[in-house]
Parts: C-alpha cells; sequence; structure tokens
C-alpha cells in the first residue's frame, strides 16, 4: 500500500500573524530589507481598523510627538516599549511616505493628521509597500497551532517557527503576532484552546544568509 506523500514547508524569513496597521508596516519593511515575508490574516479584508479610524480618514500620526522622548507619549504599564521604535520611525518618516504616494492630509487638533479623503488611502499606501518588498499574503486563513522548533532554542543556532495553518504548513526564523485586540476581530477558531497575545513579537531570530 503506498502512503500519501508528505507536503513540505513553505519556507520563509519571516512570518507575520495580523494584518492591521502594524502587521502590514512590518510586513512592508522586512520586504523590503530582502526578507521573504508571509503575512496571515483571518479576515479577507486588510486592515479594518484603519478603515473605521478617524471617522473613515484615519489619524494617521501626531506631528507633535517629541521624538526625543516618545515613550512620554505612550499609555500603558512598560512606556520605553515604545522607544526605539518611535524614535527611529518618526511622525516626520510616515508623513514622507505618504507624500511619496501623493496622499493629501491635514492637521485637525494638537498636531493630528488626517487624510484629507479617505483611511482606504493608507491602506492602499501600506499594500503598495508590502507588493514593493514581494510580501506574499494568505487571506483569509486561521492560524491553528505554532511551534517553536526545537524546543530549546538557546542550544541551537538554527531553531524556526512551524505555522500550521489552513493553508498548509509553514516555517520561518523569525515570527512576529501582530493581532492587536479581540474587538472587532475574533481571530480564533471555535477550537483553539487558548487566545493569541496581542501586539508583540516572538523571539525573532536573524534569517539566515546564504
Amino acid at each position: 500500500m503506498s502512503s500519501t506523500p508528505q507536503v513540505p514547508f513553505q519556507i520563509f524569513d519571516a512570518i507575520i500573524i495580523g494584518a492591521g496597521a502594524a502587521g502590514l508596516f512590518c510586513a512592508a519593511q522586512a520586504g523590503q530589507q530582502g526578507l521573504k515575508v508571509l503575512l496571515i490574516d483571518h479576515a479577507p479584508k486588510v486592515a479594518e481598523k484603519i478603515r473605521i479610524s478617524g471617522g473613515g480618514r484615519c489619524n494617521f500620526t501626531n506631528r507633535d510627538l517629541d521624538v526625543r522622548a516618545p515613550h512620554k507619549h505612550f499609555v500603558g504599564q512598560n512606556p520605553q516599549f515604545c522607544r526605539s521604535a518611535l524614535s527611529r520611525f518618526t511622525p516626520a518618516d510616515f508623513i514622507t511616505l505618504m507624500d511619496r504616494h501623493g496622499i493629501a492630509h491635514h492637521e485637525k487638533h494638537k498636531g493630528q493628521l488626517f487624510a484629507d479623503h479617505s483611511a482606504e488611502d493608507i491602506i492602499a499606501m501600506l499594500l503598495a509597500e508590502c507588493t514593493a518588498g514581494g510580501v506574499q499574503r494568505w487571506q483569509p486563513c486561521q492560524v491553528k497551532k505554532a511551534v517553536l522548533s526545537p524546543e530549546n532554542p538557546d542550544t541551537e543556532s538554527d531553531c524556526s517557527y512551524q505555522i500550521e495553518t489552513d493553508r498548509g504548513l509553514v516555517q520561518a526564523a523569525n515570527l512576529v503576532i501582530a493581532t492587536g485586540g479581540l474587538s472587532p476581530s475574533r481571530f480564533l477558531t471555535p477550537s483553539s484552546s487558548a487566545p493569541v497575545p496581542p501586539a508583540c513579537s516572538a523571539r525573532p531570530r536573524p534569517a539566515s544568509r546564504a
């Protein structure tokens, strides 16, 4: 009796779970730095929270953020969390990106910037940036399980994440979880046993280079 052939893993440098603002931007940046990136989301449409933010015009940044001390604007128990990201990519950098894509914007109140036309323009911009980075997107796609192999990564230099999805198995040296909060999205399937933690990276490791 012949056995069913095993489907090989699809291998990526980075897998990003969650195609909201953070996931799209992360995927675009990684792809444009030469990494092979897979972006996964359970929903058929990306960035639903962008779509409804700012009354449909997306308040995308605040020009008054102090880039020398961005953590003082962060609301949470660990304000240092955002310090590196917000000092490396400033509101001025994002405004430059908007201008490069020809998206008109205006200041509404105390440095708050909104798109003139629609939040859809910003979604289109992020998708274009992903395309420029060669990012592969799976949507809709459910993640069933994520496993770090080997179990003790501190003893191995070639550990990777194996992700089981309803489109098959994938593997990557780096995993980013950018699923945000539970509302309005429902990331888990009814059979899932544990919630996915919001917006965090899962022990990312550099992808190997040839």
